[in-house]
């Protein structure tokens, strides 16, 4: 097998975007991830209240809501999931919002549960861009439980790291859960790889957390992107 091939009009648009200097936003660094072939959890931002009702409206309940411009959101309790509708929305925007300021990403409650899992990208003072896999979540640092590769790589070399992860069992279903779909968090590791081997020199990190592997299909949730100074 081979490593995806990078979309070429996606690359030059995104290397463009990064070298202009200005913060990546998260529903940016979501369509960053769609460009290259992942698939991600609808979303928008949203400055004020009225914005998120009409995000919401377009992208459907139930929605979650995050604060915007936070990278680790659950430290500062800037998230609300599964908001049913707008009352619900309205509620959930002014208690952010009286805290952690009016502007909002809003995003599709991913329906199924999965196991949550994160990819990442690291700059090595050696190697430069280093592709991270491995389980995701608020726990992931405390876990630490992930591998590493440079990129790009395919679909086969990223189902052997992430056969290597030490709590790997969970992917084939625990206490009743349905199993992963290994292949398709494999796939998505791969084409990340892709991303990071074509614009890595212009990211000084992107950490996607979580990547919910599903019993079909992996989503990435939640995405930050820090382009290089």
């Amino acid at each position: 097998m081979r490593p995806p091939l990078p979309p070429e009009a996606a690359v030059a648009r995104w290397r463009a975007r990064l070298a202009d200097g200005h913060p990546v936003t998260e529903a940016e660094a979501l369509r960053l991830l769609a460009d290259f072939g992942l698939t991600v959890t609808p979303c928008a931002m949203a400055k004020d209240e009225s914005e998120a009702v009409e995000a919401a409206m377009r992208i459907g309940f139930p929605v979650a809501l995050k604060t915007a411009g936070t990278a680790h959101k659950t430290d500062v309790d800037g998230v609300r999931l599964n908001l049913a509708d707008p009352v619900a929305l309205r509620q959930a925007h002014r208690d952010l919002a009286v805290r952690l300021g009016p502007r909002v990403v809003v995003a599709r409650m991913v329906r199924d549960k999965g196991v949550e899992m994160m990819l990442g990208l690291q700059r090595d003072p050696d190697f430069g861009p280093v592709v991270v896999i491995g389980f995701g979540g608020i726990h992931a640092e405390i876990l630490r439980d992930a591998a590493f590769a440079l990129p790009p790589f395919d679909a086969a070399e990223a189902r052997r790291l992430i056969d290597r992860l030490r709590l790997r069992p969970l992917l084939d279903g625990a206490r009743g859960a349905p199993a992963a779909d290994v292949d398709a968090l494999a796939e998505a590791a791969a084409r990340f790889s892709t991303l990071a081997a074509a614009l890595g020199d212009l990211v000084e990190a992107i950490d996607v957390n979580p990547v919910l592997a599903l019993p079909r299909g992996a989503v990435a949730v939640d995405a930050l992107v820090v382009p290089r100074r």
